[in-house]
């Protein structure tokens, strides 16, 4: 029986369509299927009893060891993905390509767990088909432009062109890809109008600009262009497409035919050959023109505009009739068509679009340019259109955008997949840590062995801690980080932290600092600010493996007038700079406009996060300052940060660093925390810092207590409370407590970002994760103060 029982389990084992082997705790495999054997080329029987190190010599097994310790040790189960471990064992499809998996890790039977199963994925046909997805609508991009009839043209914030289509080539007398890298300016005959309408683009909201431009081609032959442009955006690049129509035939019917309307009565006595010229200009054209007089009879009309009015509407007009008696029986169209003339016959000049239906229902789009029409003696004796079919421009126009939203769209998700991969991977190590930590001290409790359980808890910590400084990071990125911004003298800041500073930099980076004498001071916070400075002083310790000099620099900066740095504009007014220079590696022109962008890094997988410079840029960001960094490769990098001047003094503080926090007096505190855990937490520390403590577990409960006569003296309060938040409660405990201090707790505040908005005087902040000391000096420091009415 147990033998058929094995016979069909092997069986099950090699039916199944994924790889799947079993190791025992000194990684030996003991169990091997078909699967495996097909994807590595190593038979069963070669397989079992080997260590799996023997069968892929040379492989990289550190994150795979971690899984398999985490299931024999914690009995927790990993995933190790083909997105952050490409390529974990070297296995091969049928065809011998590379096979793209990926791996989990389980443990099998109980406690001890004596044998891992391992499982292996094939997802080469779903990466596959992701690219050639991306591949297929970036050629549908291309596809659109490439075959548009109309000049296209990519331009960057610096003026170049990075794309041409063939019409542009066909339009400028240029091969397409020749034009790339070239100042699009050169293109135009008249510079100013080009320059005017890229920058207007380029800095504008509104969807699109238009304008009509000269442009010289490379024979030098003038011609005459209809353009429009809007900007747009690709990986934190802002970018303007230009849009260029030849209106040659249109621009010499409308000059001809103001010619035309500037000296009519002297046309009259022109020579017939010389009229014909300009009857054959204006009939020819593909432009629909008709000339009215004030009564809205036609006066002209030529053969393109009676042929597209009886395609439309089913009668043919002729000179002498009136333009409404075509379209009387659609009321709706007639009033419009009559408004139009009617602004041009009261002498305005103006273009609008419109969509007309024909007698079919089939829709098309105009662009209807409407002019007076005056004699001789300037007298206005009508007006006069020109009427172009843009159909087919709005729709290619239509799709050129459709298709860059479905790009950024494409980019925005692979973004997404990648921040989402990467915040996993470093939450479920942290995770790790603390709920291990945690399982043993619980363990030894039980057990009654104490004198090992220190290591333990500083370990659960240092996860707990580590997990904190991730999501600060992730929300100053975000800057959604609630800030505590105060008068802050930066030069103290530094001097405060230079003896840090040289103990985590080591002795090979050598630190000096270079402050101003009368720095003005700044609002922020100054923990933050802290941060920042630390991670920049990492940063430039790993930039110089071979040692180098780190300077701290401090400056006053007037900007008069607003100064670009790459796609940042610093905005004018007086700044503290703060700089960090050091004489390391340097970064690559073409990596520093990525160095601030979220996960991305130049470290090797596992030994950074790529959060350190967007949570610098966020939290900056947010302090309502600016960054900028200047770098050549093998000299080093400057990292300088503006932040705002405050007019004011500096607070002083004394620094609570190995006290403890101090008593309490007997005060009353009201604590209202929806999270069952923290509201003990808080509860146990006042009552054991002698405060006597009411608690409420949301704002209907808390409003009660701050109705009666009871006495308090602080309320705290989590902002983010179910029902009525913690804004909400605070408003109504002013109403009946003018005099009560409030202390708002927060981790995460949508609307309450830099904490100004919400704090009024008698009430603070304190953000989560904190440490009970801190609450302690926080809640005494508020206490203490005198009172301040609302």
């Amino acid at each position: 029986m147990i033998e058929l029982e094995t016979r069909l389990s092997a069986q099950v084992l090699n039916a199944v369509d994924f790889g799947v082997f079993i190791l025992d705790t000194a990684s030996r495999v003991v169990a091997w299927n078909d699967w495996m054997v097909s994807a590595t080329g190593v038979p069963t029987e070669k397989a079992k009893g080997q260590v799996l190190g023997d069968l892929f010599p040379g492989a990289d097994f550190r994150l795979f060891s971690i899984a398999l310790a985490g299931a024999f040790e914690a009995g927790s189960s990993s995933l190790l993905t083909h997105n952050l471990h490409p390529q974990l064992f070297p296995l091969r499809t049928r065809a011998g390509r590379t096979l793209v998996h990926d791996v989990s890790v389980r443990p099998v039977g109980e406690r001890p767990f004596t044998r891992c199963l391992v499982q292996v994925t094939d997802v080469t046909v779903a990466v596959e088909r992701e690219r050639v997805l991306r591949a297929r609508q970036n050629a549908r991009y291309s596809a659109v432009v490439d075959s548009a009839p109309d000049a296209i043209l990519t331009i960057d914030v610096d003026g170049l062109i990075q794309t041409a289509n063939a019409a542009a080539g066909r339009e400028f007398g240029y091969d397409p890809a020749a034009m790339v890298g070239m100042p699009a300016v050169e293109l135009f005959e008249d510079k100013t109008a080009w320059l005017d309408m890229w920058r207007s683009a380029l800095c504008a909201d509104e969807p699109a600009r238009f304008a009509e431009l000269t442009a010289r081609r490379k024979t030098g032959e003038i011609s005459h262009l209809e353009a429009s442009a809007a900007p747009w955006q690709s990986e934190q690049r802002t970018f303007v497409t230009a849009i260029l129509r030849d209106v040659n035939a249109r621009h010499a019917a409308e000059t001809a035919l103001r010619r035309l309307h500037e000296t009519l009565e002297e046309r009259f006595a022109v020579a017939l050959s010389e009229r014909k010229i300009l009857a054959d200009i204006v009939e020819n054209n593909d432009a629909l023109i008709q000339v009215i007089d004030h009564n809205f009879r036609l006066m002209a009309i030529n053969k393109a505009s009676a042929d597209e009015v009886e395609r439309l509407f089913g009668a043919r007009p002729q000179p002498g009739h009136n333009i409404l008696d075509p379209i009387r029986d659609r009321p709706e169209e007639a009033a419009a068509i009559k408004a139009l003339w009617d602004r041009a016959l009261s002498g305005q000049r103006f273009t609008v679009l419109r969509t007309v239906n024909d007698a079919r229902g089939e829709q098309r789009c105009y662009e209807f340019k409407f002019n007076p029409l005056s004699n001789a003696a300037g007298e206005r004796i009508g007006a006069f259109q020109f009427v172009y079919d843009v159909t087919d421009r709005i729709e290619n126009e239509d799709q050129l955008a459709r298709t860059q939203e479905a790009l950024r769209q494409s980019q925005k998700m692979e973004a997404i997949g990648q921040l989402t991969g990467g915040i996993a991977h470093d939450f479920n190590n942290l995770l790790t840590g603390i709920i291990g930590s945690m399982d043993i001290l619980r363990r030894r409790i039980t057990a009654g062995k104490y004198e090992d359980t220190q290591r333990f808890m500083d370990a659960a910590t240092t996860s707990a801690n580590r997990a904190a400084a991730l999501t600060h990071r992730l929300l100053a990125f975000a800057r959604r980080q609630p800030l505590d911004p105060k008068p802050t003298g930066v030069n103290q800041l530094v001097r405060g932290i230079e003896d840090l500073l040289e103990r985590t930099l080591g002795e090979r980076v050598r630190t000096t600092t270079d402050l101003a004498g009368d720095l003005w001071p700044t609002r922020t916070d100054a923990n933050q600010l802290e941060n920042a400075l630390i991670n920049l002083a990492i940063n430039a310790r790993d930039a110089m493996p071979d040692g180098g000099h780190l300077n701290i620099a401090t400056r006053n900066e007037s900007v008069d007038v607003a100064l670009r740095v790459g796609e940042d504009l610093i905005q004018p007014g007086d700044y503290v700079v703060i700089s960090v220079s050091d004489t390391g590696e340097g970064i690559a022109p073409d990596v520093i406009g990525k160095v601030f962008e979220p996960f991305y890094t130049t470290k090797p997988l596992g030994e950074g996060t790529g959060l350190g410079l967007s949570m610098i840029y966020g939290f900056v960001k947010q302090t309502r300052g600016h960054i900028r960094l200047e770098s050549e490769l093998g000299r080093g990098t400057i990292v300088s940060l503006y932040l705002p001047r405050h007019f004011g003094e500096i607070d002083g503080g004394e620094g609570r660093e190995g006290r403890p926090a101090p008593k309490g007096k007997g005060e009353t505190v009201l604590l209202v925390e929806d999270d069952p855990s923290v509201r003990l937490l808080i509860g146990e520390v006042l009552r054991d810092l002698g405060y006597a403590c009411i608690e409420a577990n949301n704002g209907q409960t808390a409003s009660p207590v701050l109705t009666s006569n009871a006495r308090l003296d602080l309320m705290i309060t989590d902002v983010g409370l179910p029902g009525m938040n913690g804004r909400d409660l605070a408003r109504l405990a002013r109403a009946h407590r003018p005099d009560l201090k409030i202390l708002f707790v927060t981790g995460y505040a949508e609307h309450v970002t830099g904490g100004e908005e919400l704090l009024e005087p008698g009430t603070a902040l304190v953000t989560k994760p904190f440490t009970l000391d801190a609450l302690g000096f926080k809640i005494r420091e508020m206490l203490a103060a005198p009172s301040t009415k609302a």
